[in-house]
């Protein structure tokens, strides 16, 4: 008898752990990808605005995607090679640079094929282009 009461408390009391589990699961959003305004994006100045400005800007670098130097190439000449000398200056120059350019890519809220192109240099941002569609209602 004792057997069957020992059983059944230990039934109550993983049937109770696990009601408990679900509910503080659900309770939580899921999480949201990173994205950035389109408006946010219209801020940007090539050649002006500082990367440590781009926090306070909407940009947290720290969520986008980073590109590493073998995806610039990629990003930028996908290609050949010929097609160096047809990149924005600004480009060309980061990419000669190498350890001290850095491209990121950020989501653009509304907008879900576009995507912004954001090239720093030496602590500014160098270049900033949109892949994709921008969405006329986004901006």
């Amino acid at each position: 008898m004792r057997v069957y009461a020992f059983i059944a408390a230990i039934v109550i009391l993983l049937g109770a752990a696990a009601g408990l589990l679900a509910r503080t699961g659900s309770g939580e959003p899921a999480a949201q990808p990173y994205q950035v305004t389109a408006r946010a994006y219209d801020l940007l100045e090539a050649g002006v605005t500082a990367a440590a400005i781009l926090p306070d800007l909407g940009f947290d670098l720290s969520r986008a995607d980073r590109l590493s130097y073998l995806a610039m190439i990629e990003q930028f000449m996908p290609e050949n090679s010929t097609g160096f000398d047809r990149l924005d200056p600004a480009v060309q120059d980061c990419l000669t640079a190498r350890d001290r350019c850095t491209g990121y890519v950020f989501k653009i809220a509304g907008n879900p094929n576009a995507r912004a192109v954001v090239v720093i240099q030496s602590g500014h941002v160098v270049y900033k282009s949109v892949t994709g569609r921008l969405l006329a209602q986004a901006q």
